[in-house]
Parts: C-alpha cells; sequence; structure tokens
C-alpha cells in the first residue's frame, strides 16, 4: 500500500502538468497579452484622379452622378471607410494624344497626379472612331484591315507616351486602365469587321501596357457591347435582324443614325444612353464602376500608406 500510494501521487503530478500543458499550448484556450497598441497600415484619406475622354467626364449619365468617377468615389468611402479626394480630368472627344497635350499644359493636372494615390484612365476610343469614320465606307475586310493595322500602330506610340508622360509626374500610383467597347454591337451584330476591330484595338492596348508595372486593365468590352444580350441565342438573333435592315454592309448613312443620332428617346442596349447610342447611361456606368472596385480591390496599393 505505502508503494500503491507513491506511484498514485506521481501518476495525479503527472496527469496535472499534462492539463496544464494542454492548455497551455491549445490555440484556442492560450490567452496572449501585450500592451502594445493595435496600428493600421491604411490611408485615412485617398487621393483619385480621372484622366480621359467622355466616359470619364460622365457623358450619358441621366442620373447626373458623375459617371463611373462620382461612383467609384461613394463606393470606397462606404466599403473602405476613407476620405476620396477625386479630380475628375475627363474630356469628351479628346484621343490619347489631346489627352497627353492637356496634361503637359496643365500645371493644375500634372500637380495632382503628382499626389495621386490612383489613377484611373479612358483612352482609345475616339482614336478608332476617327480610324473607322474615316473608313467607314470599305467593306474589304482586306483594306480595312490595312487601315486599322496602321492605325493601331499609331495608337501603340501614341498611348505608351501618354502613359510616359502620367508617369514622369507619378511612377508609383496604380494605374487603371479601361478597355473600349463596340457601341452599335446591338444594331451592327453581324457586321464582324467592327466587333474585330474593337477586340484588336483592345489587344493593341493589352500588348502596349503589358511591361507597364502598376498598370491594370478593368476589361468592359464584352458587358457594355452586347448589352442585355448575354447568351448565344439572343446574339443570333441579334445579328439576324440586323442582316435584314442592313444586308451585311456598313454605310456612312446608317454608321451616322446609330451612333451620332441624338433624336431617338429609346436604346435597344441597356447599358447605353439613348441620348446618342454611345456613352453608358446610369446602367452602363454602374457596371464600369464595379469591375473598376473589383480591380481596385485585387490590387489595393492605393490604400497603404
Amino acid at each position: 500500500m505505502k508503494h500503491f500510494g507513491k506511484w498514485l501521487g506521481i501518476g495525479i503530478l503527472v496527469i496535472l502538468v499534462a492539463i496544464v500543458a494542454l492548455n497551455y499550448w491549445h490555440p484556442g484556450t492560450r490567452t496572449v497579452k501585450t500592451t502594445q497598441p493595435v496600428t493600421t497600415n491604411r490611408r485615412s484619406t485617398v487621393r483619385l484622379v480621372a484622366l480621359g475622354d467622355s466616359l470619364t467626364e460622365g457623358v450619358g449619365d441621366q442620373q447626373k452622378k458623375g459617371g463611373y468617377t462620382g461612383r467609384i468615389a461613394t463606393k470606397i468611402r462606404q466599403t473602405d471607410h476613407v476620405k476620396v479626394v477625386l479630380h475628375n480630368y475627363g474630356l469628351a472627344g479628346d484621343r490619347s494624344d489631346q489627352i497627353e497635350k492637356r496634361l503637359v499644359a496643365s500645371e493644375k493636372m500634372q500637380h495632382q497626379v503628382t499626389k495621386a494615390q490612383a489613377i484611373t484612365l479612358t483612352v482609345g476610343g475616339n482614336d478608332l472612331l476617327q480610324t473607322l469614320t474615316k473608313n467607314v465606307t470599305i467593306n474589304q475586310q482586306s483594306q480595312l484591315n490595312q487601315q486599322l493595322t496602321q492605325a493601331q500602330k499609331a495608337y501603340a506610340k501614341k498611348l505608351t507616351s501618354l502613359l510616359g508622360t502620367i508617369r514622369r509626374y507619378n511612377p508609383q500610383a496604380p494605374i487603371y486602365l479601361f478597355t473600349i467597347y463596340n457601341p452599335i454591337y446591338v444594331y451592327f451584330a453581324n457586321l464582324t469587321q467592327i466587333t474585330n476591330a474593337v477586340d484588336n484595338w483592345n489587344t493593341t492596348t493589352q500588348r502596349t501596357v503589358r511591361s507597364q508595372r502598376h498598370l491594370y486593365v478593368v476589361d468592359i468590352n464584352r458587358d457594355l457591347s452586347v448589352g442585355q444580350f448575354r447568351s448565344v441565342t439572343q446574339q443570333a438573333r441579334l445579328k439576324r435582324a440586323a442582316q435584314k435592315s442592313n444586308d451585311g454592309e456598313l454605310s456612312v448613312a446608317s454608321f451616322q443614325k446609330q451612333i451620332l443620332a441624338s433624336d431617338n428617346s429609346t436604346e435597344l442596349n441597356h447599358y447605353l444612353s439613348p441620348a446618342d447610342h454611345f456613352h453608358p447611361n446610369a446602367k452602363g456606368y454602374r457596371l464600369m464602376t464595379q469591375k473598376l472596385f473589383a480591380k481596385m480591390q485585387t490590387h489595393q496599393q492605393w490604400l497603404r500608406k
């Protein structure tokens, strides 16, 4: 009995030591006390500069909320709980070279670009539109391709120059660059040369910016081009209707009627403005905002100190 009591005491002691050890090392029960204050590396104020053309200006937004720029500022405030200082330098009709010229000529723009934590950019649509307008009557795909190839090379140089100028004033801030889209797709769905021109233009943009640091492409091409007609069946129906109306040809008259008309009250694409059949409406700008916000949340260096 004497030895039994001794071994029983040792056994109890071992069990107690094991219980203490388990309680200490178990991650769910161990409590670590610290007197160090909780710190954050998030900014309290974010400066956002928007450069570009009419899409940045917000043309077509019947709700007058500033297009995607006003909406992205609101979205960031509500989601990330920071103050957003927004400077919008969008101007309708500007091509890539004209956006750069305005930046080079304006010390105010340069100052704000320098201070920016994030930069957005819409560019390229007017460059392509200028080329298509000049060659709208070309129905031979080979001739149109030749003109577009030359225009794409010229645009790549202009875009490179524009981005170089932006980086001269701000080498680090992330740039969020939107693709362009086909505003007349729902009316000319059967004309693959227009769809291909837009796709190839975006490919040129992607190739041009591939080596750019902290530059992220926001792709809105398909969503704004096809609008609510997302399924294969819906798009096939569009192509049949377009074939009946234009017989596979794009003329100056039909082109201008669809993308430059200003007296129509309806628009077949629910994401575009009925005022000009070209720019996004409020729904379209909300879509742009969603795409931009998702990209900014994935690449969030603009929010860090």
